[in-house]
């Protein structure tokens, strides 16, 4: 793979920096969720300014530009840099279940779901999450699954894990990570569980195809009484509003919505702190009427898999149908950031995205940096794990077999 020099030019330097603060107070919307309040801004960019100016390694400069932005605490808010997103995956994929850093997904074979990461490179995985919390941003479960990918950045290409197995022994085993770089991207799944249960797992909504295969499945199965729908781990991409009118079969309402509102009479009174400060937050906020259900909606039962790692736009889907009670949401609770970024990509491939939109539940409640949570919680226990059983679609199958 090729890459850009190692090194970033001054000029470089100044022009990303510069992009930055000129879009901030333009385009932020979640200043009530930021560690860097409004009016102290231009102090902490000029802390920032000294590193940041000086820092020749294009590494260095693209992780102090990732922890920076994290301090805005949202999760539609960052800096990336395919330097360091492009590396080859760890083979792992590490949850905290039952309170430890457990293994929940491999391709290596050296490595077992559910066994207990002890230690990655002599280092203690609790140091490791405490070094990195800083470049992460929104709720305390979505903290989590940003470590994990977090990892890639900082672990070697050829790394040793301590693991832990279900009898309490340990052992010591190396990873080679480009041996599990060549995995094609997750498709759209559907089947029949039993002659009136369905199931779809949608990965993404990153790309069309994937939403396009999943209302497909939706049609297919539209005679089935009972269909589970699961957005576990998926990550959001583009609002899938033609699944959401597939599955509802019934009046639902949007997001409650604000960002941020720029005239400049406004801005000049909030500079001076005229008129009692009331126009230092300006904003715009909106609310949609209620949408009608299509005619031709899937009438049965419907039931929607959720967990930390469900984000975005895959929130979209889920936050009408937990608001109206059309579907029984069974999991864990939902990462808890969505919104339009505001998005800059440099010459070199860095980029940074400026979240632009702030969300409310249509009742008023909180749901950034919060999420939203299922109707029935189940927790992934390490026995589950190594007996390859899937606690919370058992928990939905049961539903559906209760009636």
């Amino acid at each position: 793979m090729r890459h850009e020099s190692a090194t970033l030019p001054l000029a470089t330097r100044v022009q990303v920096l510069a992009k930055v603060f000129q879009s901030i107070p333009l385009y932020f919307a979640h200043w009530e969720s930021s560690s860097i309040p409004k009016d102290g801004l231009d102090d902490a960019f000029e802390a920032l300014l000294p590193d940041a100016l000086a820092m020749e390694e294009r590494r260095r400069f693209s992780l102090l530009m990732t922890e920076f932005l994290a301090r805005f605490n949202n999760g539609h808010t960052g800096f990336r840099d395919p330097r360091l997103h492009e590396r080859p995956p760890l083979g792992v994929l590490l949850r905290p279940i039952e309170g430890r850093w457990t293994i929940v997904a491999s391709n290596a074979a050296e490595a077992v779901p559910g066994d207990v990461v002890l230690a990655i490179e002599d280092q203690p995985v609790e140091a490791w999450y405490d070094a990195l919390l800083r470049y992460t941003a929104g709720s305390p479960q979505s903290r989590t699954v940003q470590f994990a990918d977090l990892l890639r950045y900082f672990v070697p290409d050829r790394y040793t894990i301590r693991l832990e197995d279900a009898s309490g022994a340990e052992r010591v085993v190396a990873i080679a990570r480009a041996a599990h770089g060549g995995a094609g991207s997750p498709q759209t799944e559907g089947r029949l569980l039993a002659p009136d249960l369905a199931y779809i797992k949608v990965p993404s909504f990153a790309r069309p195809h994937l939403e396009q295969r999943a209302v497909a499945y939706v049609h297919e199965f539209r005679d089935v009484g009972c269909l589970i729908l699961d957005v576990r781990g998926n990550p959001g991409g583009s609002t899938p509003g033609e699944l959401t009118k597939a599955l509802m079969n019934r009046a639902y309402h949007w997001w409650m919505e604000h960002s941020p509102l720029h005239v400049g009479l406004l801005a000049y009174q909030a500079q001076r702190g005229l008129s009692g400060r009331l126009f230092d937050h300006a904003r715009l906020a909106w609310r949609f009427p209620a949408t009608e259900p299509d005619a031709d909606a899937y009438p049965g039962r419907l039931v929607i898999l959720v967990d930390r790692a469900t984000l975005s736009a895959a929130e979209d889907l889920v936050m009408p149908f937990k608001d109206n009670g059309r579907a029984l949401l069974i999991g864990e609770t939902t990462g808890g950031s969505t919104g339009q970024p505001f998005t800059h990509t440099f010459a070199n491939g860095m980029s940074f995205a400026i979240g632009t939109k702030r969300a409310s539940l249509p009742d008023g409640g909180t749901f950034e940096g919060v999420g939203i949570a299922p109707d029935i919680a189940v927790e992934v226990r390490r026995r589950d794990l190594y007996a390859r059983v899937d606690p919370v679609l058992e928990r939905a199958m049961r539903f559906a077999r209760e009636g």
